[in-house]
């Protein structure tokens, strides 16, 4: 406070004279922000935009500090020094132009420091903008009708020009009533109301204008200079009353009350009026509304049509200001007898009915009550005129016709032959003119139209086509069905275009089709699906396997969207199928509803789904989950096929091989023993040679030893002797080998190691000839008397070194054997006699002498039966 003081004095006194009102508003107005003796005016201005601003930086009781020692600031940035202004050695202005919006400070800077203010002395402002205010435009101002004119008047206006929160603008409205007084409403508003006006001036002149200030100054707006009664906007005439005349069924007569009395005002009227089922209003001239009116007749009219009408009013003097429309004011015309033919039309069903449906006549005229319904075929033998009018009564009429609903007339069943339909509509007064329609027969239908596109247009679909070029159409019928629901229009002769009138559906599939017809006849249609707008598929397709699933492929089918779910036309399907982590998609035409994967792994899991799709996006559908087989189709057969072929080729080349090698086989499995009974060892000595036999079938398996005494031989009877004696030359002759060390069955003759006439080597012979036993006999065998030749035959165990006998390695028990053995005589006596072999496998022999001297014991070759075999894989020493 004492530095504000003393600062104070100093002003008054040491400043020159012509600086004294900078130094005396800057000691008055608080500095802000300061530090040190600066001082800078004027203090915190409010700046037109777009302006220049000079201020002043003045220095206060320094010592040191000169005018050179300043510099100014703005938003931190130093304003360069030709826009400095040095007035004397202690005051600097600066010169900045005012730029943006925003607020912006000022500062004043000195650059010598001293140990009181070591960071210098600084003194700022802060810089305010604005727009001076603009002038207001386009004024207006209405006086509304309530209960009375005696409440209010409301004024608007257009502001013009831009502002900011540093100098908002305020609006002053004024009323001036001629002669008589002023209203003023202040607002920050565009819009004012001047509320309870004592009277309302009717008749008297009117001045009314806006002003527009801020504190960089003000604007005013044009005047609106007019009659009271200009300004005025009614209420709209009420009540509203339409009369029907039944003798006049094409006129109404609309009654009302005027809002004011024609002592403040003249009005006019306007009236409008609309039908039923149409969608736009009929405006009535204003010429034909005259002033102060309060009916009007309405003319021309369609009898027993429902009407609308509605009537509003303003100043006569044309004024800016309609009243509202009164609220609508309904009535219908008297009825008439219906002036246009019913709208005739046949819908054939799936199951081959066609149905006859008429829609009333446009111009009815009234309430259809009934149709007069005549079905003749058109052949030779009919005449016309002959069939017979069917009434057919109704209970509900779309009255109006249009795209309204129907009527269904009769149901009916194709023939062979065309029929001709014939229908008249009938309200209370009279009939309609007749529609009539020919169905021809699918075979001859005449020919349709020609290249027809379907497109939408707003909320209607655009039919365009050609007609057929071998024959002129009389009309066209326009045919769009949803499902089981028919609608259709008729077109004039001449256009080739036209809007379905109905209210069609979004995301819904339309037939539409276009039938010409041939005065009267009905020609083939031509149809092509359209929707309003397409979306995306509320739901996918449904996909499963065909059959089973093979090793590598798999059959996919799904069926289609229902048709009220598609929403859209299908534009392709897209395959999905994976198995782990590996995705693969492929796409299908939109006509496809099966494909075949291959190139499947083997026992793999898949899992599958098909997006469908539209121009609008897509719908996936649920996810279907097959494994596909381990082996192929065949496989396992093949295997099994294969399998039993190459067994039945290995059995086959082993029974070959057996066939084949039967020798060697039953050589390897069944070795072949020497048959004893077949044996020349009686015939064997060197002074007889062996003759060779050839191999015979009959072998014997094994042979025994069998030793007789000489005691046993004499005991023979005389008469076994006699015919030993006779039988001994044949033993002689007969040779028999023992097989041993040879092949089965004799394969090739043995020799006896003595045989020296073939001229073999002895240690050959040795080596491939054996002797099998030796026989000693001592004196005859039953009673035989040998020769004296015999007598000096001895045969002595050869040298081979085959291994004994059992007879020769035990001979008490081949004595044993031969005493169980007596009765071999009698066996060689039953032999004799037989004149072969003894039964039953006996061996023969001949009793051979020994030698004086020589062992009493007679050995003898017996049957196998006692004998033992040698081992397998026996070979001769």
């Amino acid at each position: 406070m004492l530095f504000v003081d003393v600062l104070f004095f100093k002003c008054l006194v040491a400043m020159v004279p012509g600086m004294l009102w900078m130094l005396l508003f800057a000691c008055l107005v608080p500095a802000s922000p300061a530090r040190g003796n600066l001082v800078v005016v004027p203090q915190s201005p409010v700046l037109e935009i777009g302006s220049n601003f000079t201020a002043t930086c003045v220095i206060v009781n320094g010592k040191d500090l000169t005018a050179d020692d300043l510099y100014w600031n703005l938003s931190k940035t130093t304003v360069p020094e030709e826009h400095y202004t040095k007035i004397n050695s202690t005051a600097v202005s600066v010169t900045i132009a005012v730029t943006g919006e925003k607020k912006e400070w000022l500062y004043c800077h000195s650059r010598r420091v001293s140990p009181i203010n070591p960071r210098g002395s600084t003194h700022g402002i802060l810089l305010k903008k604005a727009y001076p205010p603009g002038k207001p435009e386009n004024l207006s101002c209405q006086a509304t009708q309530e209960k009375s004119l005696k409440e209010s008047m409301s004024c608007r206006w257009d502001p013009s020009g831009r502002q900011t929160s540093d100098a908002p603008t305020m609006y002053t409205l004024t009323v001036v009533v001629i002669l008589e007084r002023n209203y003023t409403q202040e607002t920050n508003k565009n819009t004012v109301s001047i509320e309870k006006m004592e009277v309302y001036p009717f008749h008297m002149n009117l001045d009314i204008w806006v002003e527009a200030h801020n504190i960089l100054g003000r604007a005013e707006s044009e005047h609106l200079q007019q009659e009271a009664d200009w300004f005025v906007k009614t209420n709209p005439p009420s009540p509203i009353k339409v009369i029907s005349e039944e003798s006049f069924p094409t006129s109404l007569l609309t009654r009302w009350t005027p809002p004011i009395h024609e002592t403040y005002m003249q009005l006019v009227y306007e009236i409008r009026l609309c039908a039923q089922g149409d969608h736009n209003w009929t405006y009535v001239p204003l010429t034909d509304t005259g002033k102060n009116i309060n009916s009007f007749r309405l003319q021309k009219l369609r009898p027993g049509t429902l009407y609308t009408v509605q009537v509003r009013c303003r100043n006569a003097r044309p004024g800016p200001y309609w009243s509202n429309w009164s609220a609508n004011a309904t009535n219908t015309t008297a009825e008439d007898k219906p002036s246009s033919k019913p709208n005739l039309w046949k819908i054939v069903t799936k199951d081959g009915w066609v149905q006859l449906v008429a829609k009333d006549p446009k111009f009815s005229n009234g309430r259809i009550t009934s149709f007069d319904l005549k079905i003749e075929p058109l052949n030779d033998n009919l005449k016309n005129g002959s069939a017979v009018w069917e009434k057919i009564l109704v209970n509900t009429s779309a009255t109006g016709g249009g795209s309204g609903g129907h009527n269904l007339l009769k149901r009916v069943l194709l023939n062979d032959k065309p029929m001709k339909i014939s229908v008249t509509a009938i309200n209370s007064v009279g009939a309609s003119p007749s529609a009539s329609l020919v169905i021809p027969v699918k075979t001859f239908e005449p020919p349709p139209v020609e290249d027809l596109e379907v497109r939408p247009h707003g909320d209607q679909l655009e039919l365009r086509w050609k007609p057929s070029g071998r024959r002129a159409a009389s009309e066209f019928v326009l045919e769009w069905t949803i499902g089981d629901q028919v609608d259709w229009q008729r077109e004039s002769r001449g256009t080739t275009r036209g809007l379905i009138e109905g209210n069609l559906e979004r995301f819904v599939c339309y037939n539409i089709s276009v039938y010409p017809i041939y005065s009267g006849w009905i020609g083939k249609p031509l149809t092509k699906q359209a929707f309003l707008e397409q979306g995306v598929p509320s739901e996918g397709p449904v996909v499963v396997v065909k059959d089973r699933p093979g090793h590598n492929e798999a059959v996919l089918v799904w069926k289609e969207i229902p048709q009220h779910k598609r929403r859209g036309f299908i534009t392709n399907y897209t395959i999905f199928y994976s198995s782990g982590s590996n995705l693969h998609s492929i796409t299908v035409p939109a006509n496809v509803t099966s494909y075949s994967l291959r190139s499947l792994s083997g026992n793999t899991k898949y899992d599958t789904w098909i997006v469908a799709s539209t121009i609008k996006g897509s719908a996936r559908g649920f996810n279907h989950s097959f494994t596909t087989q381990k082996y192929a189709a065949g496989e396992i057969e093949a295997i099994v096929v294969g399998v039993s072929l190459l067994f039945f080729f290995i059995v086959l080349i082993m029974m070959l091989l057996c066939i084949y090698k039967e020798d060697v086989i039953k050589k390897s499995l069944w070795p072949q023993i020497p048959n004893p009974g077949e044996s020349t060892i009686g015939n064997w000595s060197p002074d007889y040679p062996i003759k060779a036999e050839s191999p015979k079938d009959n072998c014997v398996s094994g042979i025994t030893v069998l030793t007789v005494d000489v005691c046993d031989i004499k005991c023979v009877s005389e008469d076994d002797k006699a015919s030993l004696t006779l039988k001994r030359d044949k033993y002689l002759s007969e040779e028999h080998s023992s097989g041993i060390g040879g092949s089965s069955c004799m394969s090739s003759p043995r020799h006896s190691v003595s045989d020296s006439d073939e001229g073999s080597d002895v240690a050959d012979t040795t080596a491939s000839t054996v002797q099998y036993s030796s026989v000693v006999a001592v004196s005859g065998y039953k009673g035989q008397t040998p020769s004296s030749k015999l007598t000096q035959v001895i045969f002595s165990r050869s040298e081979s070194t085959q291994p004994l006998l059992d007879s020769e390695e035990h001979p008490d028990e081949v004595m044993v054997g031969s005493r169980q053995s007596q009765n071999a005589p009698q066996e060689a006596s039953l032999t004799e006699e037989g004149g072969g072999q003894p039964a039953g496998g006996a061996l023969d022999f001949d009793p051979i002498m020994e030698e004086p001297g020589t062992s009493e014991e007679s050995h003898l070759v017996a049957p196998a039966s006692t004998y033992m075999p040698q081992p397998s894989g026996y070979r001769p020493q």
